[in-house]
C-alpha cells in the first residue's frame, strides 16, 4: 500500500459560551467509509442553566438532542463557514444533569485509494473532571498495520489510545482528566475495508458455485427417492419384529421365514402382515403357497 503523509485535521468544537460546570464529557464517533456520526454526552454538576454555543467548521445533518431534564432548546444553524449549535437552558428549573447531542457529517473523513483517514480536534467547552473520546469503526473495517520505521502515517494518534473490540467492531478510546475549557484531544485514525468488493468476475464465480450446490442437492434427492423409509416408532412390538426381519433380508423375505424366526403361529404372522399391508407399510406378492413380503418404498 502506498504510504500517505497527508494530514487532515479539523477543529471540531469551538465553545463560545458555557453554562453550568461539567462533571463529565464524552464524545463517541462511529465511522464508516463516508460518514462520521457524532454523539456528545454531557453530565453537568447540577441541572444546567444559562447558554452554550459551539462552532463547527463543517456542515452537519441529522441533528438530534435528548436530555433527562426538560424546558431546554438546542438547535443548529448552517453558516457560510460551517455550523453553529446553540443550547438554551435558561428555562430549566430542575431535573437531571445529562444531555446528548447527535449529528453526522462527511467532512471529517478523507479517502485516498484504499485507505481512509479520519481526523478531528475535540475540545471541551469548559473545565471538566473527566473527558473521553471514543472512535468506533464500522463492521468490516480495520486499522492499518503499524508501519516499520519512522513515518507520519500511523493507525491512530495520539498513541496513548486504548485499542479494543466488542467482537464485531474495533474501537480506540482516549481519556483525559482535569481538562481546562478550550483544551481537548487532537486525534487521527487511519483504517481500511477488509470485506471483499464484489466485481464482475466474482459474480460469475458465486453463480457457478450456487449452480454446483443446486446440482448436488438434486442428485442427493434423486438417490434418496429409491431408499426405503419407515418410521418404526409408530409400530407395536410384534410389528417391529416383523419389519426388522424383512430389513435383515434386504427389504424382502417370504412369510414362512417370519414364522420360522419369530416362533409366531402362521395365523398370527398372517394377521400382522395383513394389518401392515392395509396401513401401506408393506406390500405382498403371492409365490405358490407362500408370500413374498416387501417394505414399501416411499419418497
Amino acid at each position: 500500500m502506498k504510504i500517505f503523509t497527508f494530514v487532515f485535521a479539523l477543529i471540531l468544537l469551538a465553545p463560545l459560551a458555557a453554562a453550568t460546570p461539567l462533571d463529565y464529557y464524552e464524545t463517541v464517533v462511529n465511522l464508516d467509509k463516508e460518514v462520521s456520526s457524532f454523539t456528545f454526552i454531557f453530565l453537568f454538576e447540577e441541572a444546567p442553566d444559562g447558554n452554550m454555543e459551539y462552532l463547527l467548521p463543517f456542515y452537519i445533518k441529522d441533528f438530534k438532542t435528548n436530555a433527562n431534564f426538560g424546558n431546554y432548546t438546542c438547535e443548529f444553524l448552517p453558516k457560510s463557514w460551517g455550523s453553529l449549535i446553540k443550547c438554551d437552558f435558561s428555562q430549566v428549573k430542575e431535573g437531571g444533569r445529562a444531555l446528548n447531542i447527535k449529528f453526522s457529517t462527511s467532512e471529517t473523513i478523507r479517502e485516498i485509494e484504499d485507505e481512509i483517514l479520519f481526523s478531528v480536534n475535540v475540545k471541551t467547552p469548559q473545565d471538566v473532571k473527566k473527558m473521553i473520546l471514543k472512535v468506533i469503526l464500522e463492521k468490516g473495517y480495520i486499522l492499518i498495520e503499524e508501519p516499520e520505521g519512522s513515518t507520519t502515517k500511523v493507525p491512530y494518534s495520539p498513541k496513548d489510545g486504548n485499542e479494543g473490540s466488542d467482537g464485531r467492531r474495533i474501537f480506540i478510546e482516549w481519556e483525559r482528566k482535569d481538562v481546562k475549557g478550550g483544551e481537548g484531544i487532537d486525534v487521527s485514525v487511519t483504517y481500511e475495508r477488509i470485506l471483499p468488493r464484489v466485481g464482475g468476475n466474482q459474480n460469475i464465480i458465486f453463480l457457478m458455485i450456487g449452480l454446483l450446490i443446486l446440482v448436488i442437492i438434486m442428485l442427493v434427492g434423486i438417490r434418496s427417492k429409491g431408499k426405503q423409509y419407515l418410521d418404526t416408532s409408530i409400530l407395536k412390538e410384534n410389528e417391529k419384529k416383523v419389519i426388522g426381519i424383512i430389513k435383515e433380508k434386504g427389504g424382502m423375505c417370504k412369510q414362512r421365514a417370519i414364522v420360522r424366526e419369530t416362533d409366531f403361529s402362521k395365523a398370527k404372522v398372517s394377521r400382522l402382515v395383513k394389518d401392515l399391508e392395509e396401513r401401506g407399510l408393506i406390500k405382498t406378492e403371492k409365490e405358490g403357497r407362500s408370500k413374498k413380503i416387501y417394505i414399501k418404498k416411499k419418497d
